[in-house]
């Protein structure tokens, strides 16, 4: 069964704002009850397919909003994760898909090595962000999903763009056979941080915008 990886572009500050929810605006109260119709409608999705994780989205969303991800349950992290993600992608931008893979992991780490092997730093390889969790303003732990799907991946503006230049700058040593993932990896961050770099000033810059993946499947 394939994973899909999927990314898009948020402010941090925007999605924690929501976990906890407190001292929300009225157009953030409106918002919250879209993304409460949002984690019904996935739940009933859920029931449809006879999935039960323990906890409904619905209610790992109040959990989220409430500062908390304490449940007991056993798949208690999938539906908070899925939940967290209802949350970013009602402060995000629209979501555009990176590539389906068999498995993900497998991808990125095997690229991880062809990248360090070819001089990229450490801290430019690929998986430690499209694996990262949620996005660190958020102060409350939140168990990570059984089997680790779904995931979630954060990683600020302002390291894309040197991530861009070392991946275009090594390409041509990288393993034919993961040219073409790299490739596809170097076009989504630069799509989003060409447009980035060039916004500042504009009403929807902001100083943490980043690129966040969703892997799902």
């Amino acid at each position: 069964m394939s994973k899909i990886v999927n990314y898009s572009m948020a402010n941090r500050g925007e999605i924690a704002r929501f976990l906890p929810g407190t001292n929300l605006s009225a157009d953030d109260v409106r918002l919250l009850d879209k993304m409460r119709a949002a984690a019904r409608a996935r739940q009933d999705d859920l029931d449809a397919q006879d999935v039960d994780w323990g906890l409904s989205v619905q209610d790992a969303l109040e959990h989220l909003v409430a500062g908390r991800a304490d449940s007991t349950a056993e798949w208690a992290g999938n539906a908070y994760y899925t939940a967290l993600q209802i949350v970013i992608d009602h402060n995000g931008s629209d979501m555009s898909t990176l590539a389906s893979y068999r498995s993900p992991i497998t991808v990125f780490t095997t690229l991880d090595d062809q990248l360090s092997t070819a001089g990229v730093a450490a801290d430019l390889l690929p998986s430690q962000y499209i694996f990262s969790g949620p996005p660190s303003e958020i102060t409350f732990h939140i168990p990570h999903p059984v089997e680790g799907s779904p995931e979630i991946g954060c990683w600020p503006m302002q390291q894309a763009g040197p991530a861009i230049k070392a991946y275009r700058e090594v390409l041509d040593r990288i393993d034919p056979d993961l040219r073409y993932e790299l490739g596809e990896l170097i076009d989504a961050l630069d799509g989003w941080h060409a447009e980035w770099a060039v916004g500042e000033g504009s009403f929807w810059w902001a100083e943490d915008t980043s690129v966040f993946f969703s892997v799902v499947g």
